[in-house]
């Protein structure tokens, strides 16, 4: 079993992966599909001190 985890890009969130995922589901595979911080639905949440590393962060308490 393998757990992926699949990161999106500027101005997008992690529904961009959702017809990905529908596509190359399989029962022995788990999918995540995080928004970072101050992007997409968490848009919100953007501030100046936002960076790479708040991103990094975003996956590593998340998962």
């Amino acid at each position: 079993m393998a757990n992926v985890v699949l990161v999106h890009g500027m101005r997008a969130g992690g529904w961009l992966w959702h017809e990905v995922t529908n596509q190359i589901c399989n029962a022995e595979h788990k999918f995540f599909t995080p928004t970072l911080t101050g992007l997409g639905v968490r848009a919100h949440l953007l501030t100046a001190d936002i960076n790479l590393e708040t991103h990094i962060m975003d996956i590593l308490k998340r998962y």
